[in-house]
Order: C-alpha cells, then structure tokens, then sequence
C-alpha cells in the first residue's frame, strides 16, 4: 500500500468531524430544550394570572354535561354531514350522543340503531311512542321538552308541564327527525337562554305499541336533576387564541379535566402552504433530515416518553383529558414527549390554578419542536459545510503532502540505486539538505557510502599489504636456503629462514585469531569478578614485561563488579596495550584507568604518541582495518585484527568501544563502556 493511499485512509479519520458536529448540535438543542422549557413556564405563570382575572367556575361536580364550541352553525336536518368532527358520547348500546355550542344555541344529534321504529299515533298517547325527553332544572325550578313524531322530517317540540300533563309547543327549539339504514337521527337546536344550569336527556322506545321506556339517558344514577352544564368560557377566547399556533398551544382545565376554553376555530386559521421544492430546499431538507437522523441514532432510546394525551393539539380537545396520564402535580411542570405519528419532540408545560387556597383549574401549554429543529438544521447546515470544507481540503493537503514524500523517497531510493556501479565501485552520493527524517536518512546513507568507500579501499590495497608482507619473509627464507646450499657453513642463513618461517607463522595466526576469538566468546562462561585487582595486577604486569615505556594505573573506584569473563578482559586489556605500545615512543607514558561515568563504568588505556586519522576513526575497530606509516611498523606483521577482537570482546560483555584524540598534547584514548 503506497503513502498516498495510506494517508488518505488516514485523512479519513477527518469524517469525526461530522461526528464531533452531530454530538455538539445534540447538545445544543438540549440546552435550547432547557431555555424553551424554562421560557414556557415563565409564560404559563403570567397567563395563568391574566386567566384568573375571568370568573372561573368553582366547585363543578365531576358528572357534566359538557359541549363543546364550535364556529360554524349546525344545518339542522337530520344528517350528520356537520358533526364528523365531533365527539361521540355512547348513551347505551346503539345510542350515540354528539353536543356542540354554536353562539348562543345548543345543538344535539342523536344517533339510535334499532330494527323497529314506534311513531306516534295520534289517537294514543305520546308515552306510547319511541320519544325524547330534554329536562333542565336549576334545584328549584325544572323545564322538560318532548320530541315525538308521526314520521320522519321537522317536528315540533313540546314542552311537558308534568302536573297538568298538558303539552304546550316549544317554537324556538329545531328539531329534525331522520330515518336510516339502521334506525333513525334526531337532531336538535335550541336556544340557550332557555335552558337552566342542569341538563338531562333521554330516550324512551316502545315495544309493540305499550308504554314507552327509558332506554339511554344522559344523567348519572347519583344526580336527581341531572348533570351540571359545563360549556366553554367564550371570556377566555381572546386571552388563549393569541397562543394557538402551528407550534404552539394553550387549554384551561377544571380540576377534573373538563376544558373550559374554546375549541381553536379551525375555519379561519391560515393554510399550510409547503415551501416550493426548488433544489435549496431540497439539499437543506435532505442534510436536516440526514443530521436528525443522525442526532436521533445517537440520543438513547428511551429518553423521552411518549405523548400523554389522545390528542396531539390541546385545543381541538372536546372531551375529557385523562388527569391520571398527565400526573399534573400542585406545582408547575415541564417535560418533553415524543409524538409518535409526526416523529418529533413537544413541550408541554402544566400551571395549576388557585383561588383561597382550592384548586380551580389547570393550565396546559404545548409547543412542538418545530421552532427548535429549524434552529438546529440551520446549526446542522453550517455544520455540514463546514466539515465538508475542511475535509476536502484536509484530503487535498494529505494528498499533496504523500506525494512529496513519495517523489523524495522514491528519488533517494534511485541515488541509493545509483551510488554503487556493477563493477562495485562507489559513485559520489548527494545527500538531501533537508531537516527531516528523509533528509536525515539521505545523510545517513552519504556515511554509510563512505564507510563503504573507504572499506573498498582498504580492501583494495589488502592485496599488495598482504603480497608485501609475505614478500619478505619469503624471500628471506629462498636467499637462505640458496646460501645455505652453496656454502657449507650455513648456520647464519638457516637461522634466517627460520626467522621468515617464523613471521609467515604469525601472519597466518593473526588471520586466524579472530575466528577462535569469537568462539571463545560463545563457548566462554560468565562469572561474577573484581575488575578493579585485574586491571591492577596487569598494569603491573605490562610495567614489568615492557620496561621500555611507563606504565601507570587511575582507579577511581575500590571496586567493579563485572559478569564476564576475566580471561576476556586481560585479553581485550592486552590488545588496548599492544596497539598503545606499537604509537608510544620509548620512554613514553601508558595509562590505564577505571572510573565511574554516568550510569556506566569507563575503562579507558590513554597512550602519547601520534593522533589518530580523521578519515579513518570511525573503522578503526572493523576487520583487517590498520592504518600504520613506515614508523610505526616495527617487524611484527599487522592485519588490522587486534582492535576487532577488542570490539568483539567489549560487545560480547554489553559494552561499547571507541577511540578519540586526547585534547591537550599528543596521544590517543581508547575506552570501553560497561554496564554498570
């Protein structure tokens, strides 16, 4: 895999960003989740007192007779064209009730299913007909209206004085009495200056032409004048509507749930005209979507409950809410819900009510979070742009980058390529000036070329040092041998050839030695010694077997344990000495030392005499490595292997060798680093 595609693998880590964006506009729309919540309860708390302000009723029993209000008049003509929106209320099995407060007139429309029809006879009496009683009383005084007919169409109906059992007609009460597939549809109007605070009204059906009977009635068993007539405070209309909206809604409960404000006047609310789908809006709606996804996948799951109430918008309610769903406590409350049918969050906020102490009501406020997703898709928006911006130019730029670093490797790997010929000859190398990595490895291949050069080079001058020094001897040994045969006191030259014998002997056990050094080292067992005795007796020692030079031991340390091989060391320490000697002119000083440096022992042997080469110290300590003039040869031959097996026995005890010119005066220092 190249560097380009690997670094766009990793630019693509840059795709967090989005990530990042989605969990910083969660919280967000959290903490305006928070101010909205806070907002609607500071609104709730200053409606709730201009509410106050209206004569509430107070004290209504839990059994009503609720209607609802609506905004358009009722065609009252037996069908029920007007009341799909309405509410039913089951009288008993077949009876369906529906109410609503259209001005100042009641309309009811009575749904019966029932396979025989009683109509009236004129020569009978009504009670023996399928009829309708509506009854108001106020405690003291009661009204009561009959509705019975002798076919289907407008009837008249007939106020019932009980005592006098005498019907009088009613002329400003509607009534339309309807026949169906089923059974028949009463529906009725009537003023409401007419009726008392309590209302009932019931059915009675006959069976085959006997006394009627109450068969579905409005009141409940406990109520002796009937239900108590609760309709919504027109009063509260302008104070409410100003808070219905597309997003936001208000309603007045009573302490059992009943609403006490109007119904929202759906007729002349403004259409709901969706935006034209031109491309913006499309992106804009598609990105929002895709982000609340996304904020939807990352917000737990059940996080917010679900919508309490039957219906979604408070103020179409027309019939009971369930105060055990809602849980209202005595004090103000915010809480988000889910809307499940429209997949989107709403407020709603609940301010109880109270006069002298006594709970009078509930205020109930809801907002969806429409206001609050078009903030947040507008965060999203910019979001996506931004992230989309800056991974595309994060990509632009890693791209770029992977492929400047490709030409410059790819171009160091062809100079690499290039320095070295077929025939093995080093070609100049020219190193990057750059200060990095790369340019670091460039350099390091210049040093690691000139190593190479320079080992050639000794390589290629191996040849005529080894020709050189076999040369001698053996021309020693052929001249001696050739004297010897002519003349017969031949003593002097056979101690020659001896002599050349002699020194080809050491030039191969000097080839050799490196070998048996290293399996030495292998085969060696390491054991716990005193470094410091060792290198005292072998300065001694060399004092005592070389007393043409001064030797001189510095101990800084009364002792240094060491895990090793002390046969070892004395033999590293008498290379170090030889090659000290071989520089040192007579009458010259050798020192030997141990000291403690940092976290590791030096062991060092500090000779005078010539400096070391420049171009030369950094391979002083490889094989068959010797840089020596015509002075310092002396007549033992040299290959260049001691300083290797002093490597070699350093490295094998966890330590490092190295040589330096000494800075003042002549002469040169050769260390080893030990563990300490």
């Amino acid at each position: 895999m190249g560097l380009r595609t690997q670094l766009l693998l990793v630019s693509l880590t840059t795709l967090l960003l989005p990530w990042a964006g989605c969990h910083y506009v969660q919280e967000m729309e959290q903490a305006l989740r928070e101010n909205q919540s806070q907002a609607l309860l500071q609104q709730a708390r200053i409606l709730g007192h201009l509410v106050q302000t209206t004569e509430l009723p107070i004290g209504q029993e839990e059994a009503l007779f609720y209607t609802p209000r609506r905004y358009q008049p009722v065609q009252v003509d037996g069908y029920g064209d007007d009341w799909q929106s309405h509410v039913s209320q089951t009288l008993a099995p077949g009876v369906q009730l529906q109410k609503a407060l259209h001005g100042e007139r009641l309309y009811l429309f009575l749904q019966v299913k029932t396979p025989h029809i009683q109509y009236f006879n004129p020569g009978l009496d009504f009670e023996a007909s399928d009829h309708l009683r509506l009854t108001t009383h106020d405690g003291r005084m009661q009204r009561q209206w009959v509705l019975f007919t002798s076919g289907p169409g407008q009837l008249q109906a007939q106020q019932w004085f009980r005592q006098q059992k005498t019907l009088h007609p009613m002329q400003d009460m509607a009534v339309w009495w309807q026949e169906t597939h089923d059974g028949y549809n009463v529906e009725i109007s009537v003023a409401t200056q007419d009726l008392l605070p309590y209302i009932t009204l019931d059915l009675y059906q006959s069976a085959a032409g006997g006394q009627a009977s109450k068969v579905a009635t409005t009141r409940q068993p406990e109520r002796g004048w009937g239900d108590f007539w609760l309709k919504p405070l027109p009063a509260l209309a302008p104070l409410l509507q100003d808070q219905r909206n597309d997003e936001l809604d208000a309603v007045l409960l009573n302490p059992h749930g009943w609403p006490l404000s109007p119904q929202r006047d759906w007729v002349n609310q403004p259409l709901d005209i969706p935006p034209p789908t031109d491309p913006e809006n499309l992106v804009n709606e598609g990105v929002g979507r895709f982000y609340r996804m996304m904020i939807d996948l990352l917000t737990p799951s059940g996080s917010q409950q679900p919508w309490p109430l039957a219906e979604e918008e408070l103020s179409a309610v027309q019939d009971r809410f369930d105060l055990n769903n809602l849980r209202l406590p005595a004090t103000a409350q915010a809480g988000w819900y889910q809307l499940q049918e429209r997949n989107q969050s709403a407020l709603l906020v609940s301010q109880p009510l109270f006069h002298e102490g006594k709970l009078i009501g509930y205020l109930l406020l809801s907002q969806t979070g429409e206001a609050l997703i078009s903030l947040t898709n507008e965060a999203l928006r910019r979001v996506t742009s931004l992230t989309l911006g800056v991974l595309l130019l994060v990509i632009l730029v890693l791209v770029l980058f992977a492929s400047s670093l490709s030409w410059r490797i790819r171009k160091l790997k062809k100079s690499a390529e290039q320095a070295i010929g077929s025939d093995g000859k080093v070609h100049p190398f020219q190193a990057s000036t750059r200060q990095d990595e790369i340019g670091e490895l460039s350099r390091s291949y210049q040093r690691l070329l000139a190593r190479v050069q320079g080992y050639t080079s000794y390589l290629e001058t191996l040849n005529g040092k080894l020709a050189h020094e076999l040369r001698t001897p053996m021309a020693i040994v052929k001249s001696s041998l050739e004297l010897a045969q002519a003349q017969p006191h031949n003593r002097e030259y056979l101690q020659r050839a001896e002599d050349g014998i002699e020194r080809l002997r050491l030039i191969l056990s000097a080839m050799s030695e490196a070998s048996r050094v290293e399996q030495t080292i292998q085969q060696s067992e390491h054991q716990a010694f005193d470094l410091v005795p060792l290198l005292r007796d072998l300065t001694q020692a060399y004092g005592d077997t070389y007393p043409d030079h001064r030797f001189h031991c510095e101990l800084k340390m009364n002792s240094a344990e060491l895990n090793g091989s002390p046969e070892l060391m004395a033999q590293m320490l008498d290379k170090l000495v030889d090659n000290a000697r071989s520089f040192t002119p007579k009458g010259g000083r050798i020192s030997l030392g141990l000291e403690q440096h940092q976290h590791q022992r030096l062991l060092w042997v500090r000779n005078e005499g010539s400096r070391l080469p420049q171009d030369l110290s950094h391979q002083l300590f490889d094989s068959l490595v010797s840089q020596r003039d015509k002075d310092h040869k002396g007549d033992t031959p040299h290959l260049g292997l001691g300083l290797y097996i002093v490597r070699l026995i350093a490295e094998a005890h966890g330590g490092r060798v190295q040589a330096r010119n000494l800075e003042h005066g002549g002469g040169v220092e050769f260390s080893v680093s030990l563990p300490d």
